[in-house]
């Protein structure tokens, strides 16, 4: 009786230990980022010399709000040791922008026969990929630590609001590179990050710099909330 006993005691205390150690999580998140706007126009008036007039470049410096981007998405984390993990999630992502620029409604939508459209509000909507690594520093009721983000953005779908122009095709949009801390508590986990590095692609759904990639970073910041579904 002493053997099996033994046995059973083995493998309670297996599970137990490969339960308390749990490597790996498939959690849901959602964020939300915010944005400045990129202000840079000069490079409008040579193709649209009737923009630079004060009042005009007044209107298209000015009235405009922050770039929104929403994101949902499922992510899959595998903890190397108790203080380094490995993130990799992929989302759907719609970013929501109201600066003023003219709109390639003919070149890129194939509108019909009207020349000039305004970018007055455009909702691109995007497939993101996202590698993360984060790393423990407080491993106490409430945990805390650091990470990196590394986003890729693919564009599969751009809405113009003036004139109803849309179109779809995949490209690829931007790669951005986010630093952050985060906090975790039992399967709850809040991220919040400061994009530090922006590589964006040629735009040829609006009026364009021609740059490829643009280097240009405005500030943009991204809060995400997550929760563990799995744990194993």
């Amino acid at each position: 009786m002493k053997a099996p006993s033994i046995l059973i005691v083995v493998i309670i205390l297996l599970v137990v230990t490969q339960l308390e150690s749990q490597n790996n999580a498939l959690y849901v998140y959602t964020s939300y980022s915010l944005g400045k706007v990129d202000k840079r126009i000069d490079f409008l008036f040579d193709k649209y010399p009737s923009l630079n007039e004060p009042q005009q470049v007044n209107i298209i410096l000015n009235e405009n709000t922050p770039d929104d981007e929403y994101a949902i998405g499922l992510g899959y984390q595998y903890s190397i040791n108790s203080k380094l993990a490995l993130n990799l999630a992929i989302e759907y992502a719609l970013l929501i922008q109201d600066f003023l620029i003219p709109a390639n409604g003919q070149s890129y939508f194939n509108a019909g026969n009207k020349i000039f459209y305004w970018r007055n509000k455009s909702y691109y909507h995007m497939v993101q990929l996202s590698p993360i690594v984060q790393y423990l520093i407080l491993d106490k009721t409430v945990n805390a630590g650091v990470n990196i983000q590394a986003i890729g953005n693919i564009s599969f779908r751009k809405v113009v609001q003036e004139g109803n122009l849309s179109r779809n095709k995949t490209e690829y949009f931007s790669n951005e590179l986010y630093p952050g801390i985060f906090a975790e508590y039992k399967r709850f986990k809040a991220t919040l990050g400061v994009r530090a590095l922006h590589m964006k692609y040629r735009d040829g759904a609006i009026a364009n710099n021609g740059k490829n990639p643009d280097l240009y970073n405005p500030f943009k910041v991204r809060l995400s909330l997550s929760y563990d579904l799995f744990r194993w």
